[in-house]
């Protein structure tokens, strides 16, 4: 068992699981990342460590003797000196019907094994950046009503972590051009305050399928963030399940119900591409229209939301629009940071601004027909600025013909 040097400094992590070869590798991955590792090998053991304190995070199985992993989650919830404990389950089980019931006692986040260690490096950093953020922002603001004197420093110290929350933040997002399973892409996402809620993401999962997810979390600021992060965790789990789009959105909804906060919901377009079927699904979820160029004809088809947003109504049925697209079609996806941006009469550029764009650049490359978009909105406002977050997303299908 792995000891921490309380003069070190390092975060202390708690692995739990009754399994030698993940206990290794773990600690392994984990301890040459700079961590202090505390291990146990059962349920028991693990409250006991936990009880002492300056546990940061536990990593915790669920299969296990003495205690398993689910009694560990809500006794370590209820006990006040250990309910702040970040938790990501990691465990073979992967039915849908678990993992919301991790969720529901209090797991913060779920991993599947095997695991990537780059993907686990990734979850706990966020997990911990986001405890240090509530301690750090809780104790300056109590610290400004006692004394305002230190404001400054204290801001100072906000905004060093909220640089470093950014920098995580746009360390998870992908490439931002690429050519991938028989499409060709480019996206731009511009933040309107320190943190953004817009999201942006797309997968190659195993079966050579493209799934492509861009979501706006309602308000701004530090909350929207970290539900856009973690929206793409559970994006990242729900591709690996092989669903049609509907489902996948209806799974997806299904789980954020369960850890959005009051007030907070997901608009979203999500496409399946298959380039062995040259199939495109999409599914908007209360999101502003995706926009569709058909090379053949020269229109610009609107889909607009046939489905309620991600996190109102846990059991909502979603429906999907299914395209076969001829090479050298475009979908363009947008949020409504573009559309809504106003010059000095109070004018809105609209999603007619956007397709008036769309129509000149349509047979340029992805990259052109987004930077002309953005260039062309900054002009039309009276200030480059935009007031809220701009993530724009342009799809040119690069296959066979039609």
């Amino acid at each position: 068992m792995a000891h921490n040097d309380s003069q070190t400094g390092k975060q202390r992590i708690l692995v739990v699981d009754d399994e030698p070869a993940f206990l290794n590798q773990t600690l392994s991955c984990l301890e040459q990342h700079g961590y202090d590792v505390v291990t146990a090998r059962n349920g028991k053991d693990a409250l006991a460590l936990a009880d002492e304190g300056d546990i940061d995070l536990v990593l915790l199985d669920i299969i296990m003797p003495v205690l398993n992993g689910v009694e560990v989650t809500k006794i370590l919830k209820r006990n006040p000196r250990t309910s702040s404990i970040p938790i990501i389950v990691v465990s073979t089980m992967t039915e849908y019907k678990d993992r919301v019931e991790f969720f529901r006692i209090g797991a913060n986040d779920y991993m599947p094994k095997p695991i990537d260690n780059g993907e686990l490096i990734a979850r706990v950093e966020l997990q911990l950046q986001v405890v240090k953020l509530r301690k750090e922002i809780e104790s300056a603001n109590q610290t400004l009503m006692q004394k305002n004197r230190v404001l400054e420093q204290y801001l100072a110290r906000i905004e060093h972590d909220l640089s470093v929350a950014r920098n995580l933040q746009r360390s998870l997002q992908p490439p931002q051009s690429n050519v991938i399973a028989g499409v060709k892409l480019h996206f731009e996402h511009t933040d309107s305050e320190n943190l953004g809620s817009d999201y942006i993401d797309y997968i190659k999962d195993d079966d050579g399928l493209l799934h492509i997810l861009m979501s706006d979390v309602s308000g701004h600021g530090i909350p929207s963030a970290l539900l856009a992060a973690q929206l793409k965790m559970l994006f990242m789990t729900t591709t690996r399940r092989g669903l049609g789009a509907a489902q996948l959105m209806e799974q997806i909804n299904r789980v954020a119900t369960s850890f959005l906060i009051e007030g907070y919901y997901f608009t979203a377009v999500y496409m399946q591409y298959s380039p062995a079927k040259n199939e495109l699904s999409i599914v908007n979820a209360g999101h502003i229209p995706m926009l569709y160029f058909d090379r053949d004809s020269g229109k610009i088809k609107q889909f607009e939301s046939t489905n309620t947003p991600l996190g109102f109504i846990a059991e909502e049925k979603y429906t999907e629009v299914k395209l076969t697209p001829h090479k050298g079609d475009v979908a363009l996806v947008i949020t409504d940071g573009i559309t809504e941006h106003k010059n000095a009469a109070n004018e809105m550029f609209e999603t007619k601004g956007v397709v008036d764009v769309f129509k000149r650049y349509a047979f340029k490359e992805p990259q052109e027909l987004v930077d002309a978009l953005v260039r062309e909105a900054r002009t039309f406002g009276d200030l480059p600025v935009f007031k809220d977050d701009v993530t724009l997303c342009a799809v040119r299908f690069e296959g066979t013909e039609g």
